[in-house]
């Protein structure tokens, strides 16, 4: 491993708030390479297809990075992503300790060391300047941060709760995969709790660090997506990148090598970008009320409903911690 620390572009927020497509959408700039999920890749590569389309286990670029990274058997899923297995929210208060990293590093060990191989290895192979990674979990994000030979960014994109909620109820193919036919599916209470728990905990443990976080709604990325990328591409390095806009709400993307995600990592071709509103006529008025009752103090912080007028924009810090005057 150089001396020179892996940069790497990490999306947060709760499951279902479009972070995939986001992430997809940064890995078609020159110098940045999507990976999808990384910390559920031990979950089984060998039931997945990589993003570019082949089994896990045959794609070229993963077999190299393995052999790179890895010190144990190459199909050695639970090693080679061992962090991602072990990264849980009762641990999350030991990274928030000013010895924190030592702490972990000591719980963690040999997977805290791999961990960085595995990012540096990415980065060698692909030659890109940015790793992005679409994990979200609060926990394993806040660990990345914490290794000396990573330079983490984050981009927290926020949706509106009663939307994540209807979005993990429908029942969704899973063409990524060889062992389910269909995306997990969450009743409404979980998905809230999870929802409120993602927020809160990306705010605490990452909206204190000026320069290095971007809290994003996916309602303002949708409708304005190309200086939605341009303002995190700028977060994370100061040069001219050409990003794969065909117009102002269409996409092309290519292939990426992402392990694991929402299936849609999987799609190629001109992308139209829209907001997704089937939940306000679809999703029953009883779920719709249940869900903002549990959630309603983020949702005015964040601009939902009654309180959009109040707040709701999206937030980057600037070198000093302040934001830009509107």
């Amino acid at each position: 491993m150089t001396g020179v620390a892996t940069k790497v572009l990490y999306i947060t927020g709760s499951g279902r708030s479009c972070t995939t497509l986001l992430g997809h959408i940064l890995g078609q700039a020159e110098g940045f390479c999507f990976i999808g999920e990384a910390m559920h890749g031990g979950r089984g590569l060998s039931t997945r297809r990589c993003g570019c389309g082949v089994a896990l286990p045959d794609c070229p670029f993963w077999q190299t990075i393995r052999r790179e990274a890895g010190d144990g058997p190459v199909g050695d899923d639970r090693q080679f992503f061992g962090l991602g297995r072990l990264a849980r929210w009762r641990h999350l208060p030991l990274t928030l300790l000013p010895d924190g990293h030592r702490r972990l590093r000591t719980l963690y060990g040999d997977h805290w060391h791999r961990s960085q191989r595995l990012y540096a290895a990415v980065a060698a192979e692909s030659g890109a300047e940015v790793i992005v990674d679409s994990s979200k979990a609060v926990p394993y994000g806040r660990m990345l941060s914490l290794m000396p030979a990573m330079d983490v960014r984050v981009v927290h994109l926020v949706r509106d709760s009663r939307a994540v909620a209807y979005s993990w109820s429908r029942l969704k193919p899973a063409p990524d995969r060889f062992d389910d036919a269909h995306m997990r599916r969450r009743p409404r209470g979980l998905a809230a709790s999870f929802w409120l728990a993602s927020n809160v905990g990306a705010e605490v443990c990452f909206g204190r660090r000026p320069g290095r976080y971007l809290r994003l709604r996916y309602e303002d990325f949708v409708e304005h997506p190309r200086e939605s990328v341009d303002r995190i591409v700028r977060m994370v390095t100061e040069r001219s990148v050409e990003l794969p806009f065909i117009d102002g709400c269409r996409v092309e993307l290519r292939p990426t090598h992402s392990v694991c995600g929402n299936p849609d990592r999987l799609q190629t071709g001109p992308v139209e970008l829209r907001d997704d509103k089937e939940w306000k006529t679809a999703m029953r008025l009883a779920d719709r009320r249940f869900v903002g009752a549990l959630t309603w103090p983020l949702l005015v912080r964040y601009g939902y409903g009654a309180a959009r007028s109040r707040g709701g924009t999206s937030t980057i810090l600037d070198s000093r911690g302040a934001r830009p005057a509107s």
